[in-house]
């Protein structure tokens, strides 16, 4: 970063980017409906003078700053895509579209890679790599990175790392944590259909009650976890949904349940899938009844490469200091398809304090989440400093 200051050029920028993150925090969209966010995000970094820039068939932006290498660089990646959440914040520039909020501080995230952009634009023609920028909807249905993939914002270039952040409201604003390895668990679906006979509730012995066959069913499953599977193992099960029956005399004749299934693990994950199928099925037979289980795959682990993520850590300790970097000791069994970029390329997913020091903060997805903005200067220091030493400088 000899070319440049980089508390300079943030300083420059920095009023600007708020009124932005205002505009686009005032006006949330719901997943592959970003299409106002996207019109925003195509016309500024146009108007930046970024090389290419190009809206993806719905909703999205891929671009790209050309170094001195055409063919070579690095990724990064910022979500784009709101809640459907009520906001109930004192911010002054608050949600007005009923229903929708950036509760997960995804308005934060866009803002602080357009800052990115607009600063390494100025020295592109010094770069000795080029850089791929990855506005992504739909993070939180997990479609978006598939669907960005599938559209080519990994193509025509041999991208060697990716990056991408999160602002995190426990940590006060200032501070940056990462880990390496586990970051996020897999998330898949299940829906089980138990069927049994139905009958009248002063006669049980006519029927075949799927009730008491779902009861006992949800006790067997959770035996996987807690009996079947290392305690040092972080896995969930969680029945989410359970329907059945009509009238409180009447023993039903089906009953379905729905739940996910989380693991940090990708050879547990698919164990487990194996043994909720075999338990359930044979559980409800020990019963009479007879049951049936469709799983569906979501999310796979968050996994960040080793070496990556030493080098995020070391480049923000060298030039922030050691007060502003923090080890993340753990794993979340949350989902982030951030992990699907993983799969393709080694790359590492961080965090960076957003909270107030003197309030009350408030957790991401929560109707009165209010991220303290001043996080999009440690979040652009954040993505630089290392997409810098990853280009090589």
């Amino acid at each position: 970063m000899n070319r440049f200051n980089l508390n300079d050029e943030i300083n420059i920028i920095i009023d600007e980017l708020k009124e932005y993150r205002n505009k686009l925090h005032k006006e949330p969209e719901l997943s592959m409906k970003e299409y106002k966010t996207t019109e925003f995000l195509y016309k500024k970094l146009k108007l930046f003078g970024v090389d290419e820039v190009i809206k993806v068939e719905k909703t999205g932006v891929i671009a790209t700053i050309y170094g001195k290498d055409k063919k070579k660089g690095i990724a990064l990646r910022a979500d784009i895509d709101a809640l459907p959440i009520t906001e109930e914040t004192e911010f002054l520039n608050k949600s007005i579209i009923q229903g929708v909020s950036h509760a997960c501080g995804h308005d934060m995230h866009t803002i602080i890679l357009l800052g990115v952009a607009k600063i390494l634009n100025k020295y592109k023609d010094t770069l000795p790599k080029s850089i791929r920028l990855i506005f992504q909807p739909a993070e939180e249905t997990g479609e978006g990175a598939k669907y960005m993939i599938e559209n080519g914002c990994l193509d025509n270039i041999t991208l060697e790392a990716i990056l991408a952040l999160h602002c995190w409201p426990d940590q006060p604003t200032g501070k940056i944590f990462s880990r390496s390895g586990k970051v996020c668990a897999s998330s898949d679906k299940f829906r089980i259909v138990i069927t049994g006979v139905q009958g009248h509730a002063a006669h049980p012995h006519k029927t075949i009650d799927p009730i008491v066959i779902a009861g006992n069913i949800i006790c067997a499953v959770q035996t996987i976890i807690s009996r079947e599977i290392s305690p040092l193992e972080s896995n969930v099960i969680t029945f989410g949904t359970i329907n059945g029956g009509t009238k409180e005399n009447i023993i039903s004749k089906e009953v379905e349940m729905t739940g996910t299934i989380r693991s940090l693990n990708p050879d547990i994950r698919e164990y487990i899938h194996k043994r909720l199928e075999e338990v359930v099925i044979k559980t409800a037979e020990v019963y009479r009844g007879t049951a049936k289980v469709f799983i569906t795959k979501g999310l796979p682990p968050l996994v960040n490469d080793i070496e990556i993520t030493e080098i995020v850590k070391n480049s923000i300790i060298e030039f922030l200091g050691e007060d502003c970097y923090e080890y993340n000791p753990d794993s979340s069994m949350g989902g982030e398809d951030f992990s699907y970029y993983l799969e393709r390329i080694p790359g590492s997913m961080f965090r960076i304090g957003c909270g107030f020091e003197n309030e009350k903060n408030y957790p991401l997805h929560s109707n009165k989440f209010n991220p303290n903005d001043d996080a999009i200067i440690t979040g652009i220091k954040a993505l630089i400093i290392p997409t810098l030493r990853l280009l090589g400088e």
